[in-house]
């Protein structure tokens, strides 16, 4: 069953991401149609009419489409709202211009231009063209991270953040350093921990960002550009003027997870902040990350226990009272039910929180808080998903682990992996060495066959699906075609005109560039690239590969 899941989640991962062959309307209809675009569409609205008209004609033209995320950044940097750079109707005209480019240039075409630039349809404007590690990188900064999305009119590549022409630059007052620098981002959440402090409100620099939080409440994930933030705490309903924490200032480095927590009691007048850094990096394959924190100010220091002898976690204690402690404990453990229990430091009993069958969920990330009073004790307990933890991860830069071939298919299986099912049951039905390959760490290249490809090939040897999964030697044969050793990225395969690669069936595949596509063995398509995995890449094609073997074997 594991193995099964396995190949599952490699074909659907490619099915998510394949791009349809078939163009879905124009650039236009095409963006309108994902909602990583939204600002882009509201942009292209907002400017001069002529820009629709332009991108909805009959083209061709090329479009870098910025995504929301891309906006956001940009947005940051200029200190605007999304409704104060849609108002100026002039700008965005201008910024948009300079996304398009005339004529339909492919990736292909684009990696030849290496340290070349290309007019844009902003007059006199022109972007700078470079390959970084084998990706494109327009203007030194942005990157290229998808590519070759067809339109009617032309084609769409995705870039990561917004491309400025120097004349919009120059009419902000703004030094291209400054609208460039990448101070990065830092997703900060809030805790009320202190037990005898009534809801409060935070402010963040003069501010009132969060309202009425309650005790043993957590906010969720904010992210935010790095930097310096003023935080102040104070009773619900009052002012910053009223804070009981604060204003003070706390210096929130790029790519971290920082809980800002109030800890100890109002009436004895320790209430202060905890600063407490979370770990959010990916969770392995079954377990689950769990970060403890003793936040009861009375309580001695303690010893979490599963099923009630085994020790978790031992001398927790609350924030400066052992040492230099803060208080802070985080445990990777398999996933599963256990009776938890949160007893004295080298004693069983008394219990001082009794947790029997929680459930820990694969993947997940769990924040978890002993609160309230030894009298009168609590828990504060916070939850993310690992979807939610990879949202996270991304928005502040950071690079989660990518799955392996076999991995990236397991996750696939939480869509619909219609274009690849029949891949997949041949991957299943094939020698199990070739799942092995697909789970190992020896880098691949994989050139996947959408089911439309399959059942082309089908038709002509007039056979059913049935009858061709019914011969794993076969199956096994024509798999191993196509898989090449190492990974080779599109901008390598683009430089392979002409000449041909080894597969671990032992023949090769020739290799040809028409009109800026690869084309297999001269008549089977590449209709999307670099889908990529930690142990290699995919690449989508239209057709099955058929080696020569079994092609003299069928006669």
């Amino acid at each position: 069953m594991r193995n099964w899941r396995v190949v599952l989640l490699v074909i659907f991962v490619i099915s998510l991401l394949a791009v349809p062959v078939a163009a879905q309307g124009n650039i236009v209809d095409v963006a309108s149609g994902n909602p990583e675009f939204s600002t882009l569409v509201a942009a292209v609205l907002a400017a001069d009419p002529a820009i629709a008209e332009a991108l909805s004609g009959p083209g061709p033209l090329t479009v870098f489409a910025p995504t929301n995320q891309a906006f956001a950044n940009l947005l940051s940097s200029l200190n605007l709202t999304a409704d104060e750079l849609l108002a100026n109707q002039e700008l965005l005209t201008q910024v948009l211009l300079y996304h398009v480019v005339e004529g339909n240039v492919l990736a292909a075409d684009v990696v030849a231009l290496d340290g070349q630039s290309v007019s844009t349809l902003l007059p006199d404007s022109a972007i700078a063209i470079s390959i970084v590690d084998g990706g494109v990188v327009l203007n030194d900064i942005v990157n290229v991270v998808q590519t070759d999305i067809a339109a009617s009119n032309g084609t769409i590549h995705v870039i990561d953040n917004v491309l400025l022409p120097t004349s919009v630059i120059e009419a902000l007052g703004m030094a291209m350093e400054e609208m460039t620098a990448d101070t990065g981002f830092v997703n900060i959440q809030v805790a009320h921990l202190s037990p005898d402090t009534p809801a409060v409100d935070v402010y963040v620099n003069g501010d009132a960002a969060i309202t009425s939080l309650e005790f043993n409440q957590l906010t969720e994930w904010i992210t935010l550009p790095a930097g310096s933030y003023e935080i102040a705490v104070a009773p619900a309903g009052t002012s910053v003027d009223q804070a009981a924490i604060g204003p003070a200032t706390f210096d929130l480095p790029a790519g971290q997870f920082i809980t800002v927590a109030a800890i100890g009691s109002l009436e004895a007048g320790t209430l202060a902040p905890a600063i407490i850094a979370q770990d959010y990096s990916p969770v392995a394959d079954g377990n689950v990350r769990v970060t403890l924190f003793h936040a009861i100010e009375d309580a001695p220091a303690v010893d979490v226990l599963a099923n009630g002898t085994t020790a978790l976690v031992r001398q927790l204690a609350y924030p400066g009272t052992l040492g230099d402690n803060d208080g802070l404990f985080t445990l990777e453990v398999p996933a599963g039910t256990y009776d938890l229990s949160v007893v004295p430091n080298g004693a069983t009993t008394p219990v001082v929180i009794d947790l029997p069958g929680t459930t820990l969920e694969a993947g997940n990330i769990y924040f978890v808080a002993a609160t309230g009073t030894l009298a009168n004790p609590s828990v504060a307990l916070f939850t993310v998903n690992s979807e939610r933890a990879t949202e996270l991860r991304t928005a502040v830069g950071i690079e989660p682990a990518a799955p392996n071939l076999a991995e990236l298919v397991i996750a696939a299986t939480q869509g619909n992996p219609a274009e690849f099912t029949i891949l997949l049951a041949a991957v299943q039905a094939a020698d199990p060495a070739i799942l092995a390959a697909l789970t190992g760490t020896d880098p691949l290249t994989v050139f996947a066959p959408t089911d439309a490809a399959f059942a082309a090939l089908l038709t002509q040897l007039n056979l059913t699906a049935e009858q061709l999964l019914a011969q794993p030697d076969l199956v096994s044969t024509v798999l191993l075609y196509h898989v090449v050793a190492g990974a080779v990225p599109a901008s390598t395969v683009v430089t392979l005109d002409g000449q041909s690669v080894a597969t671990l069936q032992g023949e090769s595949v020739a290799i040809s560039i028409v009109d800026g596509g690869v084309v297999l063995n001269g008549t089977v398509n590449v209709i999307q690239t670099d889908l990529t995995a930690s142990n290699g890449i995919v690449h989508v094609i239209d057709a099955v590969l058929v080696p020569q073997a079994v092609l003299n074997a069928m006669g």
